[in-house]
């Protein structure tokens, strides 16, 4: 296999600039499903797709207190009364016999709650109330502030990219951007790690776009957000190029399959979260 090792300062990146925000800029999310890559390849091959791939670094430790760089989110949490409810709960039957018979309280009590209803809320009143509450009273004597609201403070990071693309699931270590355009219109779905869903999608459509990539390249684009919220721009390729982690999770295809769909592709591989320094670009095979 054919590759090559880069260091980022032999790259020259540089914040990203007023054109390379465009490619990011008047975006909707499509509504489209494709079943599977056959139906991208059949679908977007005449659409002028094209391909950004954002590599995420953490965020430096120490700015994770500067509303510069985070937002602060006030998240409602359960009282502290359900939370030992269900302590109680699990101390007494374990975690395994726990989860049997909390399965067979929402069984028993799907048909009676009524659609909209929680369910939880009612599996607490009828089974773990009656069960814990004198228990809990005898223990705790300030009722008041046992039964009381309460909120847990958070800090969520800032994805400073054009809307609608500004919110990301932070468990990703890069963003794929599947952008296209239809009806004059521009179009893009996304693809990455942190959820099954966004793997599946990933998947299908780094395999839809290799198709096409066979007749007509498809350009792609490198980003880095930066570990202080900076989109920096890496470079343009002149084909598909994409990360080669999770290609193929959550979508079937046999290995053969997948390395002949792959071919003409190339992979882009990084080591390093915090500060990413080195790039390694290899051909699949």
């Amino acid at each position: 296999m054919d590759c090559k090792t880069f260091e980022f300062k032999n790259l020259k990146p540089a914040l990203a600039s007023r054109l390379d925000l465009e490619l990011l800029e008047n975006i909707l999310y499509a509504h489209e499903h494709f079943a599977d890559h056959g139906e991208i390849f059949g679908g977007l091959k005449n659409c002028q797709p094209c391909m950004v791939t954002i590599i995420i670094e953490s965020l430096k430790p120490e700015y994770y207190s500067k509303k510069k760089y985070t937002e602060k989110i006030v998240v409602p949490i359960q009282s502290k009364y359900r939370e030992l409810l269900f302590r109680y709960f699990f101390d007494e039957f374990g975690d395994r016999e726990g989860n049997d018979l909390y399965a067979e309280f929402l069984k028993k009590y799907r048909k009676v709650v009524k659609s909209g209803g929680d369910i939880d809320e009612y599996i607490i009143e009828r089974e773990l109330d009656t069960r814990y509450r004198e228990r809990i009273l005898k223990r705790y004597k300030n009722i008041e502030k046992l039964m009381a609201p309460r909120v847990h403070v958070d800090r969520k990071r800032y994805y400073n990219l054009p809307h609608p693309l500004d919110r990301i699931d932070w468990r990703n270590p890069y963003d794929n951007i599947f952008i296209w355009n239809q009806d004059g219109k521009k179009f893009c779905t996304r693809g990455g790690s942190g959820s099954s869903g966004q793997r599946e999608i990933n998947s299908k459509f780094i395999y839809g776009f290799s198709l096409i990539n066979k007749i007509k390249p498809i350009p792609s684009y490198l980003f880095i957000y930066s570990d202080e919220n900076e989109l920096i721009f890496i470079k343009k390729f002149s084909h598909l190029t994409v990360p080669r982690y999770d290609i193929g999770s959550n979508y079937h295809l046999l290995h053969k399959e997948s390395e002949e769909i792959l071919s003409g592709v190339d992979l882009l591989e990084w080591r390093d979260v915090f500060k990413v320094k080195t790039l390694k670009i290899c051909g699949a095979k």
